[in-house]
């Protein structure tokens, strides 16, 4: 046994899904993953610059024996995600993680600060959403995640189970499912209305614990991550007008997310080092869930 850290965050040569990869928290991960030589199957939509970043992942992987291939995919359908899964299947006799992370989130087009609106603006406001925008939001913030896990538990479970050094993969940290949520799912104190949003990544917070009691007899692990402000095309951190920009600097850590925050988190979830954490999900927020539950 080696407690060093290089052997307990070990990726090298492992296989993921990344959905959503190629741009945001998704194109962290898949940086983090590939730099450390993992093989990464970036899926992302067809408007999505698939092709440019593929090849700047593999750029970026090339001395540490990592590498990426591109994958369009709209994960909002399910017959979509089963043939994504098949093409994976053709390549693959196992998947060590599929990182679920693609996401969307609709606000009502006729904005309010909800925390100062009067009660006409703020009923004006949301009712302003359309019904299409909610289905949409949790057809792609939830059910995705149920749906590709489900059509890539076999995968998942041939890496849990493979043998490795006198034990089996799951011993390692294989097969494992990390979905992305927010940390919008545990508290309401924003300007801006997320309840949509919001509701659908408090669903994928409870779908965590769902999954990973259903799969634990083969353990194919399923994890979670709560990302605070981390810049995004949702968030554009920085640039001039962001909704969100006057509460920065209210997080305790004084800074929004970056890649060594999230690529952290990740590479502790599916290496070796994260192998016995399996049906919780782990905040990642700089704190902005204790000073917005009043725990400053």
């Amino acid at each position: 046994m080696s407690l060093r850290a290089l052997g307990l965050f070990e990726v090298k040569g492992r296989v993921a899904v990344v959905t959503g990869g190629s741009s945001g928290i998704g194109l962290m991960i898949s940086k983090g993953l590939v730099s450390n030589g993992a093989k990464v199957y970036l899926v992302a939509l067809s408007s999505d610059p698939i092709e440019e970043v593929v090849h700047e992942l593999n750029e970026l992987g090339r001395e540490a024996g990592g590498s990426a291939e591109g994958y369009e995919c709209d994960i909002s359908s399910k017959d979509a995600i089963w043939q994504l899964a098949q093409k994976v299947f053709e390549k693959e006799p196992k998947l060590d993680m599929l990182i679920s992370n693609a996401g969307v989130r609709h606000d009502p087009p006729l904005a309010c600060n909800v925390l100062t609106a009067s009660l006409e603006e703020l009923q004006t406001s949301m009712w302003s959403i359309g019904s299409k925008e909610w289905e949409n939001t949790f057809r792609v913030n939830t059910t995705a995640h149920y749906f590709l896990s489900v059509a890539f538990l076999p995968l998942l479970a041939a890496a849990a189970y493979q043998p490795i050094n006198g034990g089996k993969g799951r011993d390692e940290g294989r097969g494992v499912v990390v979905m992305t949520s927010s940390c919008a799912s545990m508290h309401n104190a924003t300007n801006v209305d997320l309840t949509s949003y919001a509701s659908s990544k408090a669903a994928t917070d409870h779908l965590v614990k769902l999954l990973a009691a259903k799969y634990n007899r083969f353990y194919v692990r399923v994890v979670g991550i709560n990302p605070g402000f981390v810049p995004s095309n949702m968030n554009p951190v920085g640039a001039e007008g962001n909704i969100f920009g006057s509460l920065f600097e209210k997080v305790p850590a004084k800074r929004a997310g970056n890649s060594e925050d999230i690529a952290g988190t990740v590479l502790y979830l599916v290496s070796r080092a994260g192998a016995y954490v399996d049906g919780i999900s782990l905040c990642v927020d700089g704190g902005r869930v204790l000073l917005a539950n009043g725990q400053e």
